[in-house]
Parts: C-alpha cells; structure tokens; sequence
C-alpha cells in the first residue's frame, strides 16, 4: 500500500515537473544598463541574450567601443536566471564566463567569472533610459 502511493506520488510530481517547466525565456530584461563607466544594450540575439556598448564614458573610447557586442550567449536557466554566457572586458581584452540574475530590486546580478563561478565577481548593473547620456552610440 506504501509504495503505491510512493508511486502515485511520484508520477504526480513527474507530471508537475513536465508542465511547470522553465518558460521558454525569463523575465524581461532588454533595454539599457549602467555599469561603471558604460552602458549596455541587452538585447535577444536567437534564442540567447546579447549586450552591446551602447555609451561609454570616456570620449577616447567611444569610437572604438560604441556598437560592439561584449556579451553574448545567456541563455535562460530560469524565470530571472541566465547562464553559459560570456562577456568581453573591453579594458583587459579577455573574455570571461557570465550568469546573471534580475533580483526583485529591478538590479541585475551578473557573475562573471572563468572556471568556477565560486571565484569570480559580481557586477551589479542598473536599468537606465536608453539615450539618457550625451554622446550615446548610433545605432
């Protein structure tokens, strides 16, 4: 009597499991947004997320930085969780693993990291007005 309902248990949670999966992408987090002394464009790229230097603070690095995509390949992990991407420190020139998460707050949580997300950093970035700074990126 036990183990069937174990069993029926069981398959109660299977078929739950089945049809509360993961959406087919996370919470909404396209737009502009601030971290140091950039900003990013998080835009879908297929069925990934991507970021491209949409403002860079510095003058001296616009033309170089503006338009370029350092973040490519999150994948939705889950309802406010990306992960396998990387980003492109356009200060050191290496690229690095990345995850993120968009907490409550509005912030979003991005680990970066190479190896073991355990012994990276993160960076939180904040949601800003697209075209809010002088001498944004063309598009």
């Amino acid at each position: 009597m036990a183990l069937r309902k174990i069993t029926a248990l069981a398959g109660m949670v299977a078929a739950s499991m089945m049809t509360c999966s993961w959406p087919a992408s996370a919470a909404p987090v396209e737009g502009a947004w601030a971290i140091h002394d950039l900003i990013l464009e998080i835009y879908q790229c297929q069925n990934f997320m991507c970021g491209r230097v949409a403002w860079v603070k510095d003058p001296h690095r616009r033309k170089q930085d503006c338009g370029r995509t350092i973040v490519w390949g999150l994948s939705a992990s889950g309802p406010e969780t990306w992960s396998h991407g990387s980003i492109y420190d356009t200060t050191d020139g290496n690229t690095y693993r990345l995850n993120a998460t968009l907490n409550p707050d509005g912030t979003l949580h991005a680990r970066i990291f190479r190896g073991i997300p355990l012994l990276g950093k993160t960076e939180i970035l904040r949601r800003v007005e697209a075209r809010s700074q002088p001498g944004w990126c063309s598009a």
